[in-house]
């Protein structure tokens, strides 16, 4: 195994807000870290998973480093985090961190707070191997690593830690960098044997990054001859000045990344009255940026974030500057999108982290637009989100700060007229109108409507029940449509707002899904089946059968029973069919049916989730891993074919959701 190191498992046990949490961490297959992003709403512990990491890099470097850990007094040390049982979660009797690392001799670390026993630590975790011992409920820390280990580990890693209190101090609050003395001459920092030359904790690091910087300039430039009408570099060999000016290069274009220009270092002439360091546009050698500390408070914060990661790479070793591909280790940030206006969370930030890709990123992070452009730049499968205080692994638009931004976004003009142009595309007629907040959910209940309508035992319910649907597709399909537009759940209700506005020739009904708490409230609140917006506009979700009622979070594929959603039906040559998150274990993996979920968030004994094979929920061979297949049978397919086979489906289980639409629909009338 190499000198590189990464986060390979973390569990927290009862630690604050965090009763159960359980992360894998996720590489790709050739062996880089994905990067990591927790989120969730404040006090749901996204902190408490950092600081036990940045805990165990101290332990860790404490045993190699003497000035590692905090001193106390001259009595040993203090702990980076305090053990405190007060922290042991409500009602609850003891708290513990496990962290495993993928590293040479497989480094651990341990703390443990309250009353539980050795052994059953070691059941929970399900490493009986580790070597554990505590007495009763004694607090407990360790760090299994060695001396050796841990040198050589820090030595070729960049470790450390950007916490939510890192400022930079703007150009106009006096005491600037370049009127002191002491940052206006590069000087050769010294390395000491035992001595941790890389602070774990980054803050306040401009002056500090702007004197490295001349390092760098310095160390990149050349001295030259004239004779002979000819120019020549002495002193220096030519393949040193082009290494070193690719660690000047990369500088450069983190921070041409940043402002959005080509941009370049310009040392000015000393005595000039002004700072020795400055920014100048390529295009044509303007200044753009007097000093370092000129630049915006989020362009200086994101520059000095990925700045000092190439300087504790070049510290460690000058070469690792020259290629950042070549950087390996783990850098921790806290609430990344500090400072940051949108377009450099969306846009630049994500780029930033892409020039990384062996080092492992583990970020907290509040910022929507942020996970946007991780979407963007890595694409689905490239980082992994997990909610707090449960861990779960979720998709960028599960967010759930991303779903309340979306609430604000509602309130905006485009989307105002993104609901209009929804509610023109209605076509006109007599019947009432049922519109679902899915392309395929029309095509299920329509189906249902047509069979059913036609069976003499139900001739009753559907006597004097004509109905038409919205028949429509999404904007992004690319099936022939009359009607493609974006619905989706968040569409309803400002959409029963814009019918209820004015009167209306028809009756509308609008039909949810179950498997969302804020829709449902919205739709027909707390205790009701449905609710009228305007004697014309009722909103009403799916009631659940029989089949169901253990598991009331239904969406329209779950009116069929397993059987029917397991029917493999052949697409392409391959048979496919439907999955649920319960067909999997909590890893996402399925060993009797040798397959596995690329989303372990929607899998697990207790999950009903349609898993269709869309939106990187893809299902691949488990012992193949050349075998690129996806068995999932998307649900567009899925509906097609129930349509076109009806006779192989019993639908039975629709019939409460037409008793409601009836009696909507006869309440209505009652009401003319």
């Amino acid at each position: 195994m190499s000198d590189s190191i990464y986060i390979k498992q973390l569990i927290d046990k009862n630690v604050g807000p965090l009763t159960d949490v359980h992360i894998d961490f996720p590489f790709f297959s050739n062996g880089n870290p994905k990067p990591v992003i927790l989120v969730g709403e404040n006090g749901t512990g996204k902190t408490t998973v950092l600081s036990n990491i940045v805990d165990a890099f101290f332990e860790m470097a404490g045993l190699a480093f003497s000035n590692a850990r905090y001193s106390n007094d001259g009595n040993g040390y203090q702990f980076f985090k305090a053990l405190t049982s007060a922290e042991i979660h409500t009602g609850e009797s003891y708290l513990y961190s496990f962290i495993s690392f993928n590293a040479k001799n497989n480094p651990k670390y341990v703390f443990k707070s309250g009353n539980i026993s050795a052994g059953e630590f070691k059941n929970q975790i399900k490493n009986t191997s580790i070597n554990v011992s505590w007495n009763g409920s004694e607090n407990y820390k360790q760090a299994f690593v060695d001396k050796k280990t841990v040198s050589a580990l820090w030595e070729n890693n960049v470790l450390c830690y950007f916490g939510p209190d890192r400022y930079e101090k703007p150009v106009w609050m006096g005491n600037k960098y370049y009127q002191t003395e002491e940052y206006l001459h590069p000087a050769v920092k010294t390395n000491w044997y035992g001595v941790l030359n890389n602070p774990i904790i980054v803050q306040n690091v401009t002056s500090i990054n702007l004197q490295w910087l001349l390092d760098v300039i310095v160390d990149s430039r050349a001295d030259f001859t004239y004779d002979e009408e000819t120019l020549r570099i002495i002193r220096e060999h030519t393949s040193n000045l082009l290494l070193f000016k690719h660690a000047r290069d990369n500088l450069e274009t983190i921070l041409s990344k940043i402002i959005g220009e080509d941009v370049f270092f310009q040392l000015n002439y000393r005595n000039s009255g002004c700072s020795r360091f400055r920014i100048a546009r390529i295009t044509d050698r303007s200044v753009m940026c007097p000093t370092l500390d000129s630049l915006s408070t989020g362009q200086l914060a994101l520059f000095n974030l990925f700045a000092s990661i190439v300087r504790y790479a070049d510290n460690n070793n000058i070469l690792q500057s020259i290629d950042l591909k070549d950087i390996t280790g783990i850098v921790v940030i806290d609430e990344i999108e500090l400072h940051l206006h949108s377009k450099l969370q969306k846009e630049v930030l994500p780029k930033l982290i892409q020039l990384f890709p062996k080092v492992q990123f583990v970020i907290t992070s509040h910022a929507p637009l942020f996970l946007l452009g991780m979407k963007d730049t890595f694409g689905e499968d490239g980082f992994e989100v997990y909610e707090m205080p449960t861990a779960e692994r979720i998709g960028v638009e599960r967010f759930s700060e991303f779903l309340k931004a979306y609430d604000y976004i509602k309130e905006t003009e485009q989307y105002r007229e993104e609901i209009a142009r929804i509610a023109d595309s209605i076509p006109s007629g007599e019947n009432p109108l049922v519109i679902t907040e899915g392309s395929t959910d029309w095509k299920h209940i329509k189906t249902a409507y047509r069979v059913l309508s036609a069976m003499d035992e139900h001739k009753e319910l559907f006597d004097g029940l004509f109905i038409d649907f919205l028949e429509y597709e999404p904007l992004n399909s690319a099936l022939d449509a009359s009607l493609k537009i974006e619905m989706g759940n968040t569409a309803l209700v400002p959409l029963c707002e814009s019918l209820a506005k004015i009167p209306q020739s028809r009756k509308y009904l609008i039909i949810a899904d179950r498997d969302d708490d804020r829709v449902k409230r919205k739709l027909v609140g707390e205790n009701s089946e449905y609710k009228k917006w305007s004697d014309s506009v009722y909103s009403l979700i799916l009631p659940v059968p029989e089949i169901r009622a253990d598991t009331p979070d239904i969406c329209i594929e779950h009116y069929y029973c397993n059987e029917e959603l397991e029917k493999e039906i052949e697409i392409d040559g391959i048979k496919r069919h439907l999955f649920m998150g319960r067909d999997f274990n909590r890893h996402g993996y399925n060993g009797t049916l040798d397959r596995f979920c690329e989303r372990k968030d929607v899998c697990g004994p207790e999950k009903i989730t349609i898993i269709d094979g869309e939106q990187g929920t893809r299902v691949l061979c488990l012992s193949d891993e050349n075998d690129t297949t996806n068995y999932a049978i998307s649900k567009s397919n899925f509906a097609d074919y129930v349509s076109s086979h009806s006779d192989e489906f019993d639908f039975t289980n629709f019939l409460p959701l037409f008793k409601l639409i009836k009696s909507i629909i006869s309440e209505g009338d009652n009401n003319v």
